[in-house]
Order: C-alpha cells, then structure tokens, then sequence
C-alpha cells in the first residue's frame, strides 16, 4: 500500500478509533464538567492533533508523549480528582498500546525503536486494530465500580499506575535489544495485555471494596445519630414526666388559696407556674410533624446559643418522605450549620423549605467563618479525625438519591448555603 493510501485508512481509522477512547472514557466517568457540544469538540481536537503528529512526525516517542498529554488532558474535562484523571489515561492509552502492538507485531515485522519513524503500513493490520480495540471496551464495559467519585488511597493509586508503565517499559526494553524470538515476543506481549486487563479488573473491584466500606461507615454514622437521638428523646420524655409531677403538686393547693383570699401568694404561686409552662420556642409551625420536630428539636439551643433563626417552611401535612431519610437529610445539614455558626461571631441560621411542582426543595443557609476544606468537588471535615468524621454529607446523598434528587453546595467569606431537591409525583402524597 502506498503512503496516500495508507494515510487516507489511517486518518479514518484514528477517527473511529478516537471514538473508541471516548466510550472507554465513560467506563471511568460519568459527569462531564462541559456541555455535550464542547464534550465533542474536545475529541475532534484530540483526533486532529495526535493524527497530524503521526503523519509529521511518525516518531513512536513523540507519538506517545503527545498522545498521553491530549488523553490526559481530555479525561480532565470529566467531574473527578486529577489523581483518577492520570489513572485512567494510563489505562486506556496503555491497553489500547498494547493492543495495536499485538497487531503490528502479526501483520508485519516490527522492529521498535522510539526515535526512529514508523514503517508500519499495513491497511489490514489498522481495520483489525480498531476492531479488536472496540469489541475490548465492549467487554470491560462491565466493569462499573471505577465510574466511583470516592478518591483511591493513595498506595493503590501508585499500585495500579506501576503496573501499566512497568509492563511498557519490559516490553521496550526486550524489542530494542532485539534479544528474543517472536514466539518468545508475542507471548510476553500477551502476558502484559493480560496483566493490564487484570489491573483494570483490580481497579474495579478496589473501588467496590471502597464504595462498601464508605456505605457501612455511613450506616454506623447514621445508627450512631439515631442512638444519640433516642437518648436525647428519653431525656426529654423523662423531664416532661417530672414537670407533670411537679404541676400536680403546685395545681392543689391553689383552689385553698383562693378559698381564702390569699391573693399575694395565689399570685406567686401562678408566677411559678407560668414559668413551668414556659415552652422551647417552635421555629417551624407547617404541620408537618416529621419536619416540625426534626427543626424545632435541633434547633431547641440555638436562642441560648445567641444564634438568628429564620425558618420559613410550606409543606404539606401529610408529604410522604420516609421519616428516616427526613431526619439523615435536615438532622445532618442542621447539625452541619450549628457547628459552623458556633466558630463565629454573627451567627444566624436561615432554613426555607418548599414542595412546588413534584419537587421538595431545602435551602439551608448559615453564617461561618469562611475556612472550608475541599478535595476537587468534595468538602472534607475540618475535625483531625476524618475516617469517623466528614460523613454527614455523604450520608445526605445516599439518602436524597432514593428520590432522584440532587446536591448543590455552594459559599462566600461570610454565608454557607446547601440546596436540596427531590423529586415527588402525586403518589407520593398521603391523605
């Protein structure tokens, strides 16, 4: 095949083949930072720079280095920490390599060497490799665990990143020493595909471990909570118990004094009994009792605390959210909000709370001191201990995502904010 000829099957092949590197991609990912339409931009200036760098330049070295840079840089356009942006790039270009030199190295003799341009031109070999690189991602496209937004520990990030450069680095190490036969060749080719699909595989199945152990430190979070809660209810119950006694007590002698027109101390016994009867301040008043007393009860310490409530709550009496997720989702955010306005002097809390159209929507609002920790798009707790800490939004998540509903979590040098919504048909009303 002449050069036109083979550029022309190579500049067609590298397109679909560029459309093979974006469904691997989504294998990793599932939120692009871009719309739909700069999304597909990115790949057509990915296909048009690593074809011209090949046509130009066909120096394995550059290739490689241009290549890594461009995947790189377009794995970035997708909601994640760069860390799992350099991972999947070295997967993916490296499993791909490794294809295509399995394909070279059966269509024609290949004599490897970074500095010296390609004599590769067998029309054949590039149909084959497209089709064997996209029935491969059809196959790891059962792996969805790696799609995960928890961070990998950094010791299996460098685990999994060794692999893929180290099996690249034996393989050029025995093709320029031109030391071995072909049988010999092919066979630790195959041996160092195999291990890049096996470290795919540890890959996923890492990122599930990791997705299982957060859950279960999010449903221990959650018990924990509920154990405090129960506690703190029995406490309540029992002074509602005592007060009861003690207004019993003072109720009896009160019909003797007016009997006999004690009128100072009838008086002051009333005071007294004006006082018992002094309840907590209600915040929130909807009629709706799961979110009434989830407020009312977190809140029963802020006016002591010096903190600014304004709660403004239209919800109907009888909406149907699970009183469990309610009390993970408000419990968490008021808990969260409380912490925050007590490392400040201005503190205030605003809570607004609304169902409109199928949709619940919580918007909390609170002062802080305008330090937060962030890793990429998560906010990480401030405590020193983060492994039993920092799970309250995670916990928030896990339960908004039985009612298709989303997290937006946004703040400047003096307010917090977090908006909830969930998403509600007509069935999901009682009465």
């Amino acid at each position: 095949m002449n050069m036109e000829s083979y550029n022309a099957v190579y500049c067609l092949g590298n397109l679909f083949m560029t459309f093979v590197i974006y469904k691997y991609m989504h294998i990793f990912y599932s939120d692009c930072r871009v719309n739909f339409k700069l999304e597909r931009l990115a790949y057509f200036g990915y296909f048009v720079v690593i074809t011209l760098t090949y046509i130009f330049l066909k120096i394995p070295l550059i290739n490689l280095t241009v290549n890594l840079i461009t995947l790189f840089l377009t794995a970035l356009l997708y909601e994640g920490k760069t860390s799992k942006a350099l991972l999947s790039t070295t997967i993916i270009y490296f499993s791909l390599m490794m294809i295509e030199t399995l394909v070279a190295f059966l269509t024609s003799i290949l004599e490897l060497n970074l500095l010296i341009p390609f004599k590769y031109k067998s029309g054949f070999g590039i149909v084959a490799l497209n089709i064997l690189s996209f029935s491969y991602v059809l196959l790891v496209q059962g792996f969805k665990n790696v799609k995960t937004k928890y961070p990998l520990p950094n010791v299996y990030w460098l685990s999994l990143i060794t692999v893929p450069y180290g099996t690249i680095i034996m393989l050029l190490t025995i093709f320029t020493n031109n030391c071995s036969s072909r049988t010999i060749l092919f066979i630790c080719m195959a041996s160092a595909f195999a291990i890049n699909i096996v470290t795919f595989y540890l890959y996923d199945k890492i990122s599930d471990l990791l997705v299982a152990q957060m859950n279960r430190r999010i449903i221990e979070e959650q018990n924990r909570y509920y154990e405090n809660q129960v506690e703190m209810m029995e406490s309540a119950l029992k002074n509602m118990r005592m007060l009861r006694h003690d207004f019993k007590n003072k109720l009896s002698p009160l019909c003797e004094l007016a009997k006999s027109g004690k009128i100072n101390e009838l008086t002051e016994r009333l005071s007294e009994l004006t006082d018992m009867c002094q309840i907590t301040k209600e915040y929130a008043v909807s009629g709706n009792s799961t979110i009434d007393s989830i407020i009312n009860f977190k809140l029963q310490q802020a006016e002591k605390k010096n903190i600014q409530i304004k709660a403004d709550i239209l919800v109907p009496e009888d909406l149907s959210v699970e009183t469990f997720d309610m009390a993970v989702i408000l419990g968490n955010l008021l808990d969260n909000a409380l912490e925050a306005v007590a490392q400040t002097g201005d503190r205030w809390i605003h809570i607004r709370i609304k169902y409109t159209k199928g949709r619940l929507i919580i918007v909390i609002n609170n002062s802080f001191n305008g330090l937060v920790k962030k890793t990429e798009d998560h906010y990480m707790t401030r405590k020193k201990d983060e492994k039993n800490h920092g799970l309250g939004l995670k916990s928030v998540q896990k339960a908004i995502q039985k009612y298709d509903g989303a997290m937006q979590i946004s703040h400047d040098e003096k307010g917090f904010q977090v908006k909830v919504l969930m998403y509600m048909n007509l069935n999901n009303w009682g009465g």
